[in-house]
């Protein structure tokens, strides 16, 4: 007696589209046509499909889970409890589940697992889509950038215009497959299609190759393409151009290229998105009086920003609109200014004694923080 659930490695619990994947996963695993000289992956495939059979139907499943299998041997549709009686009641299943009607027109196989791998007319096939990462610097990435790079792809034969023939009359229907591509064989309950052998998929035989391509339709070509790079972009980030992938066969249509951005790090700016950190180090004069400092941004020019009197090492200061521009369009992100403030060193001995002058004047206001530190800490020494 076996646990439905368990047979499918599912729990109780599990919804109609849980089920349905499992068992999915599970019928194509051990499909007869897939595994044909192993009679163990046969019995599994009845017992999945058993099991979906009975948790895909509500009322069933209800009977399940209350009476268990004895008490599905009078529900209607199931061959007791001993489980499919052949292996052509486990296939109707697996056609319901995945949508197939069986009859002529169409093998399951054709969806399932793909078939010969062509779509629409016999022979004709998409290109490959090509990737290539392409560094830029930080100032090319905030500004745009053009920039010129060598490829390597499959294109269209100038000789035969991607045919693969010497000419129009050297192209002849396939006669094994009657130009479909496909030859399609029947096993009792089903019917299966597999690339013609003769023509390979593609429907027609070139009788006369192309002296050029010989009989490929395409060549490797060495090529230079200008590739646009609009403001903005940053590491991680994909440009799509079209068109730019190998050459279909057969007449179809080019891959495509797929551009991949790395960005070369700036010595004096950090980037966050759209927003851009730069660090201005400050003198202990010039944090604690206030002063006015002009900084560069991202796109060369320079502003102006004033440092407010008594800022504080790590304080950011925000100049807005001062950053990348959005690489869609929407605006800028901002120019950030985080402060350090920095403490004097090597100090000569005029210096020391003015600064010592200056403690004896300091009172608790002008050190709000330490004030509340000591404050704090007095807990502990109470």
């Amino acid at each position: 007696m076996q646990d439905y659930y368990s047979t499918l490695g599912i729990s109780k619990g599990a919804s109609q589209e849980e089920i349905k994947k499992a068992y999915r996963k599970q019928a194509l695993q051990n499909h007869p046509d897939r595994n044909p000289e192993n009679p163990q992956a046969a019995e599994a495939f009845k017992k999945v499909s058993e099991a979906y059979e009975v948790l895909s139907d509500e009322n069933k499943r209800k009977i399940y889970d209350q009476y268990g299998e004895e008490g599905l041997k009078g529900a209607a549709g199931m061959g007791g409890a001993g489980g499919f009686s052949s292996m052509e009641e486990a296939l109707r299943t697996f056609m319901g589940a995945f949508g197939q009607g069986g009859g002529p027109g169409g093998s399951i196989f054709d969806s399932l697992f793909g078939g010969g791998g062509v779509e629409g007319e016999a022979g004709v096939q998409r290109g490959t889509s090509k990737k290539i990462s392409l560094k830029v610097s930080f100032e090319e990435a905030v500004r745009g950038t053009e920039k010129e790079v060598a490829i390597t792809n499959y294109k269209t034969c100038g000789a035969c215009h991607g045919s693969g023939a010497a000419s129009r009359d050297a192209i002849q229907t396939c006669t094994v497959c009657q130009g479909r591509g496909q030859i399609h064989q029947s096993r009792g309950f089903f019917s299966m299609s597999a690339p013609c052998h003769q023509c390979r998929g593609a429907g027609r035989v070139i009788r006369t190759p192309c002296t050029s391509c010989r009989g490929a339709g395409r060549m490797k070509e060495k090529q230079k393409i200008q590739i646009k790079i609009p403001a903005g972009v940053d590491t991680g980030m994909r440009l799509k151009m079209g068109g730019y992938g190998d050459a279909g066969e057969g007449g179809g249509e080019p891959g495509d290229l797929f551009v991949y951005i790395e960005v070369t790090p700036h010595e004096a700016f950090e980037r966050d998105g759209d927003d851009v950190y730069i660090h201005l180090p400050l003198t202990f004069v010039e944090a604690a009086l206030g002063s006015k400092k002009e900084i560069p941004t991202p796109l060369g020019e320079a502003c102006k920003i004033h440092i407010p009197e008594g800022t504080q090492s790590g304080k950011v200061l925000k100049v807005s609109g001062k950053g990348v521009p959005n690489v869609h369009g929407h605006g800028s992100g901002d120019l950030l200014v985080k402060v350090h403030v920095e403490t004097p060193i090597k100090l000569s001995e005029e210096q020391k004694k003015l600064l010592e002058s200056f403690a004896e004047l300091e009172t608790a206001q002008n050190h709000p923080k330490r004030k509340g530190f000591f404050e704090r800490l007095k807990v502990f020494f109470s």
